[in-house]
């Protein structure tokens, strides 16, 4: 009798020690998927900065026959900028042209970054001017009413962690977005929505997109150097 007593005192006292484990790994779960989601969105936006700068060097080594910097064309798929030949680019709004670059190809998802770029600050045969400067197409909005946008030259589009609307490295689309704010990041217009993350359970609908962009001011200020190849007339 005494040891079965002791058998049986053992199996509960292990079953309030797996018990407690659980209880233990549940509440580490959470910070751990919070410590990947943090490094992931890390790691992408330092692909989208180094698309950013990517970018920037290949404007200082092209020129048109006047010698002035354009910025590279999107692609639909291979990586490889898709340029007509009277120089102008063949769609605004695309795919990072990885391979052009020489940058990463997806994100920390495995999704490709959206590229859109404004036409006149990326044609071959007509380069950018300053003087006067060309109007800079590529919107930056705070929603997809885009009541006040700001003018960019080009921008960069990571489609977060869901990953909706994105094109992946398998050359297939993913599931379309359902907040109006991603859908509008993947309309394939060259307006992008920049706004804090939000989940499924807000009013505005899940958001985790993250945008960059590059503003003609600073566009300028790394193209021009010295400054004064910059002045107007």
């Amino acid at each position: 009798m005494y040891t079965l007593r002791a058998q049986g005192f053992t199996l509960v006292e292990l079953a309030i020690v797996l018990f407690v484990i659980t209880i233990l790994m549940g509440g580490m779960l959470t910070p751990i998927t919070q410590q990947i989601a943090e490094r992931q969105n890390s790691e992408t936006r330092h692909a989208m900065e180094s698309g950013r700068i990517a970018l920037t060097g290949y404007a200082l080594s092209h020129r048109d026959p006047d010698g002035h910097p354009y910025l590279p064309c999107p692609t639909r798929s291979d990586g490889e900028e898709e340029r007509l030949a009277d120089g102008r680019c063949a769609i605004q709004v695309g795919i990072l042209p990885w391979r052009t670059l020489g940058v990463a190809e997806v994100d920390a998802w495995g999704n490709h970054l959206d590229y859109a770029v404004s036409p006149d600050y990326a044609d071959a045969h007509h380069g950018i001017v300053t003087s006067p400067l060309p109007a800079a197409r590529v919107r930056i909005c705070q929603a997809s009413t885009c009541e006040r946008p700001q003018a960019a030259v080009a921008a960069l589009l990571s489609h977060g962690r869901n990953g909706f609307g994105a094109h992946n490295a398998m050359g297939r689309s993913n599931l379309a977005p359902i907040s109006s704010d991603e859908r509008a990041n993947s309309d394939g217009t060259a307006r992008f929505v920049l706004r804090p993350p939000s989940a499924a359970d807000r009013a505005g609908g899940e958001f985790d997109d993250l945008v960059t962009w590059i503003s003609p001011s600073w566009l300028l200020g790394r193209l021009c150097d010295p400054a004064e190849t910059c002045a107007g007339p």
